[in-house]
């Protein structure tokens, strides 16, 4: 009998990481929108981004931009690695590198169907009057530092 143990490894993305982020993000969404590659590579350079590697594929990766308004920029899985946790650790890795710089809160803008996923990771919808909007479909999300998963 033989046991294969998958190696899991989330790290800083690198700008050699960038052909395979965008493959993660084109698999992973359903819209015709392109990620916005300058930026990505922005958030690259100032060490604003990890990705998730599984036996050392590239399957995941999220980003933070701690000087936005909305700080959680993006956090995409390879669609066969979503419901994992593997998501929950990469945002994990992500609040870590929030909380570090002093943010007392974390800001995101979800689509519809991940909500769930962030509720239970201690983020709540943003009351409508404090919201700024956008041009597509989602949901505003916010977490204070001292949030609890349920």
């Amino acid at each position: 009998m033989s046991v294969v143990i998958a190696m899991l490894k989330i790290r800083s993305a690198t700008t050699e990481d960038k052909e395979s982020i965008v493959r993660v993000y084109n698999l992973s969404t359903e819209s015709e929108s392109r990620l916005d590659e300058a930026y990505c590579e922005l958030l690259i350079r100032q060490g604003s981004m990890v990705v998730a590697e599984l036996d050392q594929q590239l399957v995941g990766f999220g980003a933070i931009d701690l000087a936005a308004t909305e700080q959680l920029k993006w956090l995409y899985l390879l669609p066969e690695h979503q419901r994992t946790g593997l998501g929950s650790q990469i945002l994990q890795q992500l609040e870590h590198t929030a909380w570090n710089a002093g943010l007392t809160s974390l800001r995101l803008h979800s689509f519809p169907g991940a909500v769930n996923f962030y509720l239970k990771l201690g983020y709540r919808e943003v009351s409508r009057v404090d919201q700024i909007g956008h041009d597509h479909d989602g949901v505003e999300m916010i977490k204070d530092r001292g949030a609890i998963k349920r």
